[in-house]
This record gives C-alpha cells, sequence and structure tokens, in this order.
C-alpha cells in the first residue's frame, strides 16, 4: 500500500469514528426517549480500482424490527380492549352495588317481600301499610337507579368513541405531514430515522384504538387498512373517521335506529374485537343494552305478578287481561290505552322496552298523591271502598305471585323461567360476573402486551452498556488510525531528510 492509500484509509476511518460516536453518544442520551430506536452506522470497504482505500459511511439507519412491532401492536390492541372493558364494567358495577348491598336490587326485593310479609300478619295495621309501600318504593327506585346507571355507562362510552375518533384522526394527520417530510429526506439522500420513529410511535396510538394492517410501500407511500379492509390512509392520503356523538343515551335506546355508528367516507366501519373504539361500541350497543334488557324483564315480571294477584282488577290473565295496573305501573298510570302495544304490561317472557325507567308505583296506592290510599294495598287496587276487603287474601296472592316461576327471555342472559327473587339476583350476578370476566381477561392480555413490548425494547432500544462498550471499540480504532497517521507522517519525515 502507498503512503498516500495509507494516509486516506486512516483519514475515512478517522471521519467514520467520528460519526460514529456521534451516533453512539445521540443513543445514550435518548436511551429513555420514548419510542426512540437505537441508531447504527452502515459502513463498508471503499475501494478505488479495485483496491482499498479507506471505509465508507452511509445513511443513519434504525435498529427496527417490523414483525416485533406488528406483534406490539396486535397485543397494545387487545390489551386497550379488555382495560376498557373492565374500566367501564368497574365503574358501571360500582354504582349499582354487589348483590349483598343494601342499595342493591335483589336487596331491594328482599326487603320488600319481607314488608309484604309482616303486612300480611297485620293487614289493617296502617304502618305495616306504609312501611309496605315505602320498601316498594325503595324498590323501583332500585330500578331507576339501575337503569340510570346503564344509561350513563353508555353515554360515557359513546364520549369514548368520539374521543378516540377525534385522536386517530388527529394522528392519521400528523402521520400524513411525517410521512412527507420523510419522503423529501429519502430524496436527497438523508436519514430518514428520526421520521419513522415518529411515524411508529403514531401508528402505535392509531392501532391501539383502531387496529390496522399496514403495508409500506416506502417514504411517502404508506397504506392503512383497517381489519375490515377500510382504507383509511394511503400515501399521505388521509380518509378521516366520521362519528356524531349522542350526549344522552337512554337505557333502552338502540343502534342504528338512534345512534352513529362510525363511517369512512359514508361507508360504515367494520372492527373486530380488538382496540378500544371496538371495546366502546360493544359496550354501548351490545353488553350493555343486554343489561338493560334484564332489567327491563325483571321490571315487567313485577307488574306481571301484581296484576295477575289483584282481584279488583278487570279480566284475568287467563282470560281478557287487565285494563288496570296493580301495585306497579308503567308511568304512573293507573290504566291504559288497550290500543297501545307501547301501554300493555309485558306478558310470557315479552319485553317493553325501557321498563327499568318508567315503572312506577300506583297513584292509588299512594297517599301523597290525589286520591291515593294505603288500604288499597290490602283491599286491591280496584276496590271502590276500604271495607270490602278486610283479610289478607290479596297479601298472600301477591306473595305467591313473587315466588311463582316466570318466563324470561333467554336472549337476555336470563334462565328461561325462574322466580323474581332468584331474575333480580341472576341479572345482578351477570352483571358482576361480566366485570370479573374482563378484569381477568385485562391482567392476561396486559402480560401478553408486557411481553411483546419487551421484546420489542430489548431488539430495538438502547442499551447503555453496550453502547459504552461499542464507543470503547471506537476509541480503539480510533487510536489505531491516529498511530497510522503518526507512521506516515514518520516515514514522510524521514524522506525529507534524504538529501
Amino acid at each position: 500500500m502507498s503512503i498516500q492509500a495509507a494516509l486516506s484509509s486512516a483519514l475515512s476511518s478517522l471521519a467514520a469514528e467520528q460519526r460514529q460516536s456521534a451516533i453512539l453518544a445521540n443513543n445514550i442520551a435518548n436511551a429513555n426517549t420514548p419510542g426512540y430506536v437505537r441508531r447504527e452506522l452502515p459502513r463498508s470497504e471503499r475501494l478505488v480500482a479495485g483496491v482499498g482505500s479507506g471505509v465508507s459511511t452511509g445513511a443513519t439507519t434504525r435498529a427496527a424490527d417490523s414483525a416485533l412491532a406488528a406483534a406490539s401492536r396486535a397485543a397494545d390492541a387487545s390489551e386497550a380492549y379488555a382495560l376498557r372493558m373492565q374500566k367501564s364494567l368497574e365503574a358501571y358495577n360500582s354504582a349499582i352495588g354487589q348483590p349483598a348491598d343494601e342499595r342493591s336490587l335483589s336487596s331491594r326485593l328482599g326487603a320488600f317481600r319481607e314488608a309484604m310479609t309482616t303486612l300480611s300478619s297485620a293487614p289493617d295495621n296502617a304502618v305495616a301499610q306504609a312501611q309496605a309501600l315505602s320498601a316498594a318504593q325503595d324498590l323501583v327506585g332500585a330500578l331507576h337507579a339501575m337503569d340510570s346507571a346503564v344509561s350513563g355507562a353508555r353515554s360515557n362510552a359513546d364520549l369514548d368513541i368520539q374521543k378516540d375518533v377525534e385522536a386517530v384522526n388527529d394522528a392519521l394527520d400528523s402521520l400524513a405531514e411525517v410521512d412527507r417530510q420523510m419522503a423529501q429526506a429519502s430524496a436527497r439522500g438523508a436519514s430518514t430515522a428520526e421520521y419513522e420513529d415518529r411515524r411508529d410511535t403514531l401508528l402505535a396510538d392509531i392501532s391501539a384504538r383502531l387496529p390496522v394492517r399496514i403495508y409500506n410501500n416506502g417514504p411517502g407511500q404508506l397504506v392503512l387498512m383497517t381489519e375490515g379492509g377500510t382504507t383509511i390512509y394511503d400515501s399521505t392520503t388521509v380518509h378521516h373517521l366520521s362519528f356524531t356523538h349522542t350526549p344522552s343515551i337512554p337505557a333502552e335506546a338502540r343502534y342504528p335506529a338512534q345512534l352513529s355508528g362510525i363511517a369512512v367516507d359514508g361507508q360504515a366501519l367494520r372492527l373486530s374485537d380488538s382496540g378500544s373504539i371496538a371495546a366502546s361500541l360493544k359496550l354501548r350497543d351490545g353488553t350493555l343494552p343486554q343489561f338493560s334488557d334484564m332489567l327491563d324483564q325483571v321490571a315487567g315480571r313485577l307488574v306481571d305478578a301484581f296484576q295477575e294477584a289483584d282481584p279488583s282488577l278487570g279480566g284475568t290473565l287467563g282470560g281478557t287481561p287487565p285494563k288496570e295496573f296493580g301495585l306497579f305501573t308503567r308511568e304512573g298510570a293507573a290504566g291504559w290505552d288497550p290500543g297501545d302495544p307501547d301501554a300493555v304490561p309485558p306478558r310470557a317472557g315479552s319485553m317493553v322496552l325501557g321498563l327499568a325507567r318508567e315503572i312506577a308505583i300506583n297513584p292509588l296506592a299512594d297517599p301523597e298523591q290525589s286520591g291515593g290510599e294505603l288500604w288499597r294495598l290490602r283491599t286491591g287496587m280496584g276496590a271502590s271502598g276500604e271495607g270490602l276487603a278486610t283479610d289478607n287474601s290479596i297479601i298472600l296472592g301477591a306473595l305467591d305471585a313473587m315466588d311463582a316461576d316466570r318466563l324470561y327471555d333467554k336472549s337476555t342472559g336470563l334462565p328461561g323461567t325462574m322466580t323474581l327473587s332468584e331474575a333480580a339476583a341472576q341479572s345482578v350476578g351477570l352483571m358482576q360476573g361480566a366485570r370479573a370476566t374482563w378484569t381477568d381477561r385485562a391482567e392476561t392480555r396486559s402480560s401478553l402486551a408486557l411481553e411483546a413490548r419487551q421484546d420489542l425494547t430489548n431488539k430495538t432500544a438502547v442499551n447503555v452498556d453496550e453502547e459504552l462498550q461499542r464507543l470503547l471499540l471506537v476509541q480503539q480504532t480510533y487510536s489505531a488510525s491516529v498511530q497510522v497517521i503518526k507512521a506516515v507522517g514518520s516515514m514522510l519525515d524521514e524522506l525529507t531528510q534524504i538529501r
């Protein structure tokens, strides 16, 4: 090797190690920066006419792993779904209480039954009558509170959808800008590592809310599709998600007649069971409406029981249905128009949506209402006078009616046949069971997501100890190159001394 070639090789090595040391220092400085991927400097032998003449360096690259990144995004989306379900169901169940809580539906029904049993032993006792009415009002209040909790939880889920949709749209806009900048950097031969970090962070945020399939065709040529096949991003062109938030949602409201879905370019978006958006939609349109249906069923059977047990009402269930309500009514009415199907009480397992919210005490039995009298608890709602019934037969009939097996719609998750007490306990138990199920799933999925993130971190993140070892190698290589230069300098000095 000539002196000139040796000097050129040493100088190129010094330049390469200077760049490498700067990259390693930058890695160490960003070791704790979220989303930062370790940088690497590509190096190769420089050849001139087939002869080695130093070191060539390329643009800075990232130690990325697309397969591990995709696995981490998928695990994060699955975790986000479970955590959203867990958080929402925990909040809902905290509002309605445990089955053994005094305020729970099953406890209120038990207290009402106990008050009716006490009244049966002293049907003329005004205090016992007042206590039975108060217990009935507490039972109605429990149904109202649970219905309100369902409504509030559905409204919160709808609001969460709106927030997630806005976050996805903002991230897509940011992604388009980063993609354009990366394409420009690539066109001028500069490193795109910084833009790739920002892009991956945005993709991870989008995927946790709305899982996507990613097709990376180069800088500025990224394509994102939902798992349902809808394109939401194509080569810096953003297709925004659209959604209309409904601030207040009745527990019995149904999608799509009364609630908005998510659309892209006017087409409904199909979602999988992954990501926080899908979880909120599942809560709003599936899980919580099912809870509402359970409550409506219990309320309906309660209305049925006291209609059946009240002989003072017109007609019988075996023949012409009564045209008046018993102790429990809908929206406080004493009767209804038989021609209005929405006003007729549910029978034989049928469903009347919203009954848990609208159930009320018959005003004829409430002394605080105009014409209301406590003695109707003993004589029946249709009695024209207090002395028409002096025994406890109607009260006992009501107790028997509550203990009778009744039909329930199995689509709500309830067994097909059971008593009112069993239905109340089953309803609260199933709601608590759903919370427990998603708590367990959230724990499992969080563990899997943590493992996936750790695998990605181990492969792409900065290990300070390893970077320091690389710096030592840089130092050694730098020193070796300096020694070469010194040797070349000494040789040149010797040559200049030759006369």
